[in-house]
């Protein structure tokens, strides 16, 4: 069973943002493992619509960005990648095991502290958006058949970028974001072809 900091970190490495208050209670409660989970994540139009048309390695790339806050070194990009490609491991599972290597490996300590800081960031983020039912329904993409992540989700993103082995979340710089995203409120999905 999987704790609400781990299916938060798969959050974060596959979506580059914090979860969704009843998605992550409700994955808690049903007592997933970060396996299912990240094979869940994986089936849901949000995930094809980041990642969708791009090649094995840039998809892996991504998911060391949203994790770590840099790119893959070429050896890990090319290891993780060959894994995918000759079916040893599944795209659905990489940041399972990026995420086991930064917590486990000595090999480098500031991925373990970009994961926490961004673990942290994202636990206190949806806490936040907890606290208000206009953070609730705020917090939301516009659309999610099809996908249209909208201007909450957007925002959250650009939040959650500025996280990094450096640089922690502030209590004032979450609220803030969620003030946006309440300021903005409920997205429609409704956008205009020019």
């Amino acid at each position: 069973m999987a704790t609400a900091s781990q299916l938060q970190q798969l959050y974060v490495a596959y979506f580059g943002r914090a979860a969704d208050p009843s998605g992550i209670d409700y994955w808690v409660s049903k007592g997933t493992t970060t396996k299912e989970f990240a094979a869940h994540m994986h089936a849901q139009n949000e995930f094809k619509s980041v990642y969708g048309d791009l090649s094995t390695e840039s998809q892996v790339n991504q998911i060391y960005q949203n994790l770590f806050d840099r790119d893959a070194d070429a050896t890990g990009l090319l290891y993780w990648s060959q894994q995918i490609k000759n079916g040893t491991l599944e795209l659905a599972s990489i940041a399972n095991d990026l995420i086991w290597a930064a917590n486990n490996n000595s090999g480098s300590s500031d991925d373990k502290t970009a994961l926490t800081n961004k673990t942290n960031a994202a636990v206190a983020y949806t806490a936040k958006v907890k606290e208000t039912t206009s953070g609730i329904l705020a917090y939301a993409a516009a659309s999610t058949d099809p996908w249209v992540a909208g201007a909450n989700f957007e925002a959250t993103k650009t939040y959650f970028q500025g996280i990094d082995k450096d640089t922690p979340h502030t209590t004032s710089g979450i609220a803030s974001s969620v003030s946006t995203i309440i300021s903005n409120g409920v997205q429609d999905g409704k956008y205009t072809l020019t």
